[in-house]
Parts: structure tokens; C-alpha cells; sequence
């Protein structure tokens, strides 16, 4: 219409051969191929894997608003943890033998006062330690008893008392009302533990004879008694409890002892269900 001709001689490139270039062509065909379906690949794994971590979130959040967080009062002790061991507890031990004469010595032998230690004001009130007497010989040191070591020594109260009582003696060692605040400790004590361990029992006066408890370690406590005692002492038996004064019982070392032994396993008992575990 407007009078132009096009020809390969004025226009060689449109003729042009492209078999030259064919391969070329067919190649980068491949490698887009190739290319998207690495794309679409990486692209499906991460948002597998966002969906999986979004899930492990909501799962773990719910589980951590599910469990209510542990109250610690302020004025709650921080102490350090006790090595532990596994223990056989025995129904009957030499500490309750028939043999008077053997079981009181030993019961005699048990030193609660052990247990009382002293350590650094500053320290104790960083570990949240309550305020307490200060050791009459430093003032710069609070004197503290172990629970365990009180609680020994009620144990003792409560066994010396009931065989007096038992023997219809005149006069008691020690006040009953005391013994009697030993028995609610003792209770309490009981109740705060909550000991869950199955006891095995075949109807014949015993339970958990020779049965496996986890225990603090006592020569872990002794030590650490030991290496921060306060040098106290009991009362002497032969003086009168209401004219030793306070400060008599203090500058008295144990040198370590505190007389505490487990006992050996004694008594006729022998279910043979004791074992150590699942065949």
C-alpha cells in the first residue's frame, strides 16, 4: 500500500539462521525448568517449616500458661542441695533391740547439738536466711540448727520419755509437754514431705521392710556441720537445765561426732520380695 518492499538483501537479519542458536535456546528452557522447581521446592519446605515451628510455639505456650509457676516466699531459706543415695530401710535395726542396756547407749550416743552451726550475718541474709541469734563469742555470725538435727533430737526426747512413762518413773528427763511438741512436729513434718513411696505389706505387723529409698546423703550434713559448727553442747545430764545459762553451752567443739549411725538390719522378717529391680 505505501509502495515499501521488504527483501532479505536490504533486511538480511530477518532471514537469519537461527540453528545456530537452537541449543542455546533449549538449554536455557532446561535450566528455568530447573530453576522454578528448585524455587517452588524451597519455598514448600519453609513453609512446612514455619508451620511446623508456629505449632511447637503455640503447643509449648499453652503448656507453660497450663502449669502455674512455683511461689517462693522471700523469706524462704536458699540452701545448697545434699548429695543423694540409694538406701535399704530395715523394719528392725540394732536401735530396737530387746537389750536395753545396748539400744539406750546407743540412743545415748546420738549428739542433735551437732547441728547447730554458725555462719556470716551478710551471708545468711543474702541466701534469704531468717535473722537469728548472733554466736556470743562473734557477733558478726548468726547461729542456726539444721532441721534434721532438731528433729533427732526429738525423736530421742520421744523415745526416752515413752519408756519412762512405760517404767512408771517418778521423775521424767524431759517435760512432757515437750515431748508432746516433738510428736506435732513430727507430724508436721510428715505432712509437709508427703513421701509417696509404695510400701509392700503382707499383713504381719511390717511394710516396706528392706525397700529402697532415695536418701540425703547424712555424712554430707555431718560435713557440713562439722565445717561450720557453732561449738555447742547440750546440757550436761548431771546439771540442773535451769541453771546453765545460755552462754555455757557454746565453746564446746564435737570434733565432728555427732554419734548418728543407719543401723544394721536386725529381726526375723524375710519376705524375699526385696529385689532391684524388673527382670
Amino acid at each position: 500500500m505505501f509502495g515499501i518492499k521488504f527483501g532479505s538483501s536490504k533486511f538480511p537479519y530477518i532471514e537469519r539462521d537461527k540453528s545456530v542458536y537452537s541449543a542455546l535456546i533449549g538449554g536455557s528452557d532446561r535450566q528455568a525448568r530447573l530453576f522454578s522447581c528448585a524455587v517452588i521446592g524451597l519455598l514448600l519446605i519453609t513453609n512446612i517449616c514455619t508451620i511446623l515451628g508456629l505449632l511447637a510455639t503455640k503447643y509449648l505456650t499453652h503448656q507453660l500458661d497450663a502449669a502455674e509457676p512455683e511461689y517462693t516466699p522471700k523469706s524462704a531459706a536458699r540452701v545448697q542441695t545434699i548429695p543423694t543415695k540409694w538406701s535399704r530401710l530395715n523394719w528392725w535395726t540394732e536401735y530396737t533391740e530387746r537389750n536395753f542396756t545396748e539400744t539406750d547407749q546407743l540412743w545415748d550416743d546420738i549428739n542433735p547439738a551437732h547441728g547447730f552451726i554458725a555462719m556470716d550475718r551478710k551471708w545468711a541474709k543474702s541466701q534469704h536466711w531468717p535473722d537469728s541469734m548472733h554466736l556470743p563469742s562473734d557477733d558478726s555470725k548468726n547461729v542456726y540448727l539444721l532441721e534434721a538435727y532438731h528433729l533427732l533430737h526429738c525423736v530421742t526426747i520421744i523415745r526416752k520419755t515413752f519408756w519412762e512413762a512405760i517404767d512408771r518413773k517418778e521423775k521424767y528427763t524431759f517435760h512432757p509437754p515437750h515431748a508432746g511438741h516433738c510428736i506435732d512436729m513430727m507430724r508436721q513434718y510428715i505432712i509437709c514431705k508427703a513421701d509417696n513411696t509404695p510400701l509392700y505389706l503382707f499383713g504381719d505387723d511390717t511394710a516396706g521392710d528392706e525397700q529402697y529409698r532415695k536418701c540425703n546423703s547424712w555424712d554430707a550434713l555431718r560435713d557440713y556441720a562439722t565445717d561450720n559448727s557453732a561449738c555447742y553442747r547440750d546440757t550436761p545430764r548431771d546439771v540442773d537445765p535451769t541453771k546453765f545459762p545460755l552462754g555455757a553451752h557454746f565453746g564446746y567443739c564435737d570434733g565432728g561426732y555427732d554419734g548418728v549411725r543407719e543401723g544394721k538390719r536386725a529381726g526375723p522378717w524375710r519376705h524375699g520380695v526385696v529385689f532391684d529391680g524388673p527382670e
